[in-house]
């Protein structure tokens, strides 16, 4: 039965981002559904199934054009420890050779828009058994299946993660770990929006997620949803009101599952056009602490504050059934240089790795930084980025996450700065989640059963300079802590410095040459040197 559902999934979410690109002609615009303000009364996911808000959804002759880019990948890999699960004084060095044929499908048309990266890392080593293949997806993609009324919002994502926090985090794609494991996520969200009697806005939307692990120990999650939002103005013309309402079930293969439902009444008042403040109350109802629904009235208020188009802020705390939960969110974008800022608390029934589908949040950042240029300059610009930063992830997270059986609160925070100069760029990422398990435990084994908190902290610094027109050095140095609180045994940090020369080899080829140190210390010790060098041709 899970096999089918996932297969079918994986159907849907794929084929839809991929077939898509030819079937859709008719003309009309692109619209997100996904979003939302702070306090929407939406029981968050941790999963965003629609297409980035900083992304441009104007429908018109550049809005069509479609990038379609197969690659092919060559990366020798020559480390003294391939296998970090081993004791320190038996660790064995290898040749890793590495071969990654890819392709990047991303652009709009008149109905569709839709993203997707995908890489197959064939790996090979020369002393050992290990030789494997992993998958890296993701994608996702917005259609509006009827003119301004239905749309379909498919996502799709495959990664190796962390099982455990307090194990080994892996240095790269290619090292040996036995704490690590391919997870993959699809999900399907159809929707409607509309008006009635043209005074009242309304939408529903249905959305189906599963997660899968080749973890044994790791619970298989499905998630359904719905969720739908009533709002309108009053007679008062700063003054607007709107009403959410949705329902969610999660069944986790290792445990029981769970039903929650909230409904939100929420009031916005706008002082200033630039200024708004907000108001709500509701009710909701779970069973994620006990085997019976239990209920409680929730508040909250905030205010919402975009005094520039550079400049945006919010904030909004509300009553909760576990204490107080809260959205944060900082965005500042200088001539030359970005700043973003976020900070949430609230219920996640999804492995974190997962929360936030999309570019990444770095990707954000870079994104805002060239606002200013119109497409298709803004699009190019953002890619020679990341093509000049290989050490630097779109979508990488700054501390690993790690799979959870079963509910939680989470607190995230996080702090993204870019610096960029004619020759030189500064980028600087700092992450702190703190994770409870306060909720109904699951029959399987996970950290949560040695820790009933468990902090994670870190921090990229990465520095660019452009030797050449065709050459970049890059230096990045990462740290990564892990604590479970009220036990001193439950920590491990992990170290790493990494030196990288990039360079234009051709037209469409790309070549690196890297250093690596990593070191790991606490409940797993390990330490690893390795000499990377890497070869990309695009068609």
């Amino acid at each position: 039965m899970l096999n089918t559902k996932l297969n079918q999934l994986t159907v849907l979410a794929l084929g839809f981002v991929t077939t898509s690109v030819f079937a859709q002609s008719t003309p009309g615009s692109i619209t997100n559904l996904s979003g939302g303000v702070p306090g929407s009364g939406a029981i968050q996911t941790s999963q965003n199934s629609g297409v980035p808000a900083s992304e441009s959804k104007e429908a018109g002759p550049l809005a069509r054009a479609w990038s379609i880019k197969p690659r092919i990948g060559l990366t020798e890999t020559l480390t003294d420890n391939a296998a970090i699960n081993r004791a320190q004084g038996n660790r064995e060095g290898d040749l890793i050779t590495q071969l990654s044929p890819g392709i990047r499908i991303e652009g709009q048309s008149a109905r569709l828009k839709a993203y997707l990266d995908y890489t197959l890392n064939a790996q090979m080593y020369a002393k050992s058994d290990h030789s494997r293949t992993q998958n890296s997806l993701n994608s996702f993609a917005t259609l509006e299946a009827v003119d301004n009324w239905v749309f379909v919002d498919a996502n799709a994502r495959i990664a190796q993660q962390s099982i455990s926090a307090f194990g080994a985090q892996s240095p790269g794609t290619g090292t040996v770990n036995a704490n690590s494991t391919e997870t993959r996520t699809f999900g399907l969200t159809p929707s409607m929006r509309g008006q009635l009697g043209g005074v009242v806005d309304y939408s529903l939307r249905y959305n189906q997620s599963t997660t899968r692990s080749d973890a044994n120990r790791v619970a298989n999650i499905d998630v359904s949803e719905w969720a739908g939002q009533l709002k309108g103005s009053t007679p008062f013309r700063n003054l607007q009101w709107s009403a959410d309402a949705s329902t969610q079930n999660v069944n986790y293969s290792t445990g029981r599952q769970t039903d929650a439902s909230r409904f939100t009444g929420q009031l916005t008042y706008a002082i200033t056009p630039q200024f708004r403040i907000l108001g709500s109350g509701g009710r909701e109802e779970n069973n994620y602490a006990s085997m019976d629904q239990q209920g409680k009235t929730t508040h909250g208020y905030g205010f919402e504050w975009n005094p520039t188009e550079r400049t945006q802020l919010s904030a909004f705390k509300e009553r909760r059934f576990f204490g107080d939960g809260h959205n944060i969110s900082l965005s500042h974008r200088f001539p030359m240089s970005s700043i973003r800022f976020t900070d949430t608390r609230d219920v996640s029934v999804l492995p974190n790795q997962f929360a936030s589908q999309g570019y990444g949040s770095l990707y954000d950042v870079i994104a805002a930084q060239y606002a200013g240029l119109p497409e298709p300059a803004r699009t190019a610009a953002i890619q020679s980025f990341f093509l000049t930063h290989p050490t630097l992830d779109p979508n990488a997270q700054v501390t690993s996450s790690f799979l959870a059986s079963r509910a939680t609160i989470q607190r995230r925070q996080q702090l993204a700065l870019v610096f960029l100069g004619a020759r030189n760029s500064i980028t600087f990422l700092v992450n702190r989640n703190l994770s409870q398990s306060t909720l109904a435990a699951a029959t399987t084994t996970d950290d949560f059963s040695r820790a009933s908190e468990i902090r994670q902290e870190g921090f990229i610094i990465n520095y660019s300079h452009q030797i050449s027109s065709l050459s970049t050095l890059n230096a990045l140095l990462s740290r990564q802590e892990s604590t479970g609180i009220g036990s001193n045994s439950l920590r491990t940090s992990t170290n790493q410095y990494q030196l990288n020369l990039a360079t234009k080899l051709g037209t469409k080829t790309t070549g690196s040459l890297s250093l690596r140190h990593t070191e790991s210390d606490g409940t797993v010790s390990f330490k690893e040197n390795a000499l990377i060098g890497t070869v990309i041709y695009t068609y």
